[in-house]
């Protein structure tokens, strides 16, 4: 990898190989096979080379988290052999980098699949500008060594990228390939070599990157010159999976300017799809792709980067010769001569800031800070898609609006987002129950109930993309057919143990991951028509495992209320009591009714003195006093009766919405 924005594409404009027919059109491929998505979610960390060995255990961890399914594991030739024929270090060096053998067994560990990289000419060549001749055998013996090792003796690796980004100066020309017949030599040989290794090895072409401001040289390809070229010079058979870098300088479905003419995304894939159908028909990953978050351009900002993550990852997959992605990369970049425990946070170097992780020492699952935006998005895109077939694009484009929907394992799941100005209502003819509608993030926007199978949805925000899960399944435990929802582990416990469906009503939702507010970590979440469980399994053990949100203050908060800014209370009777912390009084029949409640601990404190309100329907009477946790209701005229004192349902108020969402 290298600047990211000095690459160009020469435009040509071929068939659309995504047939894309009439409304509700499903996708299907003309004449190029439909590639293996079952597994499409990569990054780029290189655990090995960018983390100290003893910080791998805190990254792979937050690899599970985000649902990482591919990591492209770089191992950098001249750290591994010193001399010709010299023998192989595998574990490190004493700054605890480079160790590779732990990095690996790590993630394999993890469940997490690995796609290798091998890359660089040897160590007593560096600066000395050999014809690759010279150390082409010695290379054969680098792939055939690293292959055995972590191919055919321990099964982590099957997939072997050879040589990255050969079309660019810096890392073509200038690292001992001098000619596109010298990278095509050197797949032969390493081909040659992994397979006697390990007859299992997937071979990967080095991928090759966009160049967007630079004319294209003897020394710096277009890449799609580049490819032809290695097809032209039999590269093509010499690997089984075609690799680029399609770097963009704008949006995903923007149509950038370059020199002379404009590219889309599309159509550089499309373009891509006649060199395949020239040379033969092969899957192609995407092993880098992403968007710095450089301060000024060509940055964008945090929430952008976000965006666009979830906008490529399903622009790409729709097109049939795409089989993954992987994004650059897992964690900001530093300074290479910086001290690791010293990292470099320069805002205006475009390279340090890919990363779905902000740079930190130590890196700290636990920090606040360390979760960019784009890691939530992605987290939230693998746990709403991992396991879903893409079925159908709705819309692509029409209006400014995208719309992909994916089905699998029991599940319906639409994305869908608009880049233009208006907003339009989008009708969804799902024959559902009802849809659970999450932001990019994964925060719950509403559950629409559905008129007659029909929802009505209207994207707010340009450019966010939204998630609609129509009839989310049980997940088992406690089933409630009025709601079509269940209840299990320490919710069920907590829901039955403290109050039950008086105090709490009927599930809502299954368990969910919404992000925390402010730091972006995980928290499984229940909604609840009066309330919202919230999971800490750090507490464990304790009684504040499970706690209530705090959904009275945010009601008051939606109707544009601050309780600080109410008056405080001074005279208290005798049958009252006065809460110092909020200067607000408890009496009764409130003070009975938060007292059965649960009191503190349930329910929280007042934030306001009661107040009367109407009833729509029958135009009756009542006074309503707000809580942290909780809305009281005191009802006269159903005086006497088990209605008369009711618990606010503010967690259906908060989410449900008949039909349509606004």
């Amino acid at each position: 990898m290298r600047t990211r924005l000095s690459r160009c594409v020469v435009l040509v404009l071929l068939p659309l190989v995504v047939a894309l027919n009439g409304p509700g059109r499903t996708v299907v491929a003309q004449d190029l096979p439909w590639q293996d998505k079952g597994s499409p979610f990569g990054v780029v960390a290189a655990l090995g080379n960018r983390v100290r060995a003893d910080e791998i255990p805190a990254a792979v961890a937050l690899m599970r988290e985000a649902g990482i399914q591919w990591q492209r594991e770089e191992i950098f030739w001249d750290r591994v052999q010193q001399q010709p024929g010299g023998p192989y270090d595998w574990d490190g060096d004493d700054t605890g980098r480079y160790n590779y053998d732990l990095a690996i067994a790590a993630q394999a560990r993890a469940g997490i699949r690995l796609l290798g990289l091998l890359d660089y000419n040897p160590a007593w060549f560096k600066g000395k500008n050999p014809h690759p001749e010279e150390w082409i055998a010695d290379w054969g013996d680098f792939v055939y060594n690293t292959v055995a090792r972590y191919g055919r003796e321990r099964g982590q690796i099957k997939h072997w990228e050879l040589w990255n980004e050969p079309n660019l100066a810096a890392s073509g020309y200038e690292s001992g390939l001098y000619t596109i017949a010298d990278f095509v030599r050197l797949l032969e040989v390493g081909r040659a070599a992994a397979l006697a290794a390990d007859p299992e090895a997937k071979i990967v072409l080095g991928g090759l990157s966009s160049i967007w401001s630079e004319l294209p040289s003897p020394y710096h390809y277009d890449y799609f010159d580049y490819l032809d070229q290695v097809g032209r010079l039999g590269g093509w058979h010499h690997v089984d999976i075609i690799a680029i870098h399609p770097y963009r300088p704008d949006a995903p479905e923007g149509d950038a300017w370059r020199r002379d003419h404009s590219l889309t995304f599309r159509q550089e894939l499309q373009r891509l799809d006649g060199l395949l159908r020239t040379y033969g028909p092969k899957p192609v990953w995407l092993t880098e792709l992403g968007w710095s978050t450089r301060r000024g351009w060509p940055g964008v900002d945090p929430d952008t980067q976000a965006f666009f993550l979830v906008r490529a990852y399903l622009t790409a997959l729709a097109h049939p010769s795409i089989e993954k992605v992987f994004w650059y990369d897992f964690r900001n970049d530093t300074d290479p001569g910086a001290p690791y425990d010293q990292p470099s946070y320069d805002e205006r170097e475009v390279e340090f800031h890919y990363g779905l992780l902000r740079r930190s020492y130590p890196l700290d699952p636990g920090r606040g800070d360390l979760r960019k935006p784009a890691f939530v998005a992605y987290r939230t895109m693998t746990g709403m898609l991992a396991g879903l077939a893409l079925q159908t694009v709705v819309r692509d484009g029409e209006d400014g609006v995208y719309w992909y929907r994916l089905a699998g394992q029991g599940r319906r799941v639409d994305v869908l987002w608009r880049t233009g100005f208006a907003a339009p209502a989008l009708e969804l003819a799902c024959s559902c129950r009802e849809a659970l509608v999450r932001a990019w993030s994964g925060e719950v926007q509403y559950v629409l109930s559905s008129a007659n199978g029909v929802l009505t949805l209207r994207p707010a925000a340009i450019g966010a993309p939204l998630y609609i899960e129509y009839d989310p399944p049980a997940r088992g435990g406690r089933f409630f057919e009025v709601t079509g929802h269940s209840l299990h582990g320490a919710f069920r416990t907590f829901w039955e143990t403290r109050g039950g469906l008086a105090r709490f009503g009927y599930p809502l939702t299954e368990e969910l991951i919404e992000p925390e507010p402010g730091s972006g970590r995980p928290r499984t979440v229940q909604y609840f028509e009066r309330a919202r469980f919230e999971h800490f399994p750090e507490l464990s053990g304790t009684s504040y495992e499970v706690q209530l949100t705090r959904l009275g203050e945010a009601a008051l908060q939606r109707a544009g209320v601050d309780w600080r800014t109410l008056p405080q209370q001074s005279e208290v009777p005798a049958e009252c009591r006065l809460f110092p912390e909020t200067g607000q009084r408890l009496c009764p029949p409130f003070l009975g009714a938060w007292e059965q409640a649960g009191g503190l601990d349930l329910v929280g404190l007042p934030l306001n003195e009661p107040f009367p309100l109407r009833d729509e329907a029958s135009g009756a009477e009542y006074r309503v006093q707000y809580f942290e946790r909780a809305r009281i209701e005191h009802h006269p005229a159903q005086a006497g009766s088990a209605y008369e004192i009711q618990l606010g349902l503010l967690g259906r108020e908060q989410i449900v919405r008949w039909g349509a969402m606004p």
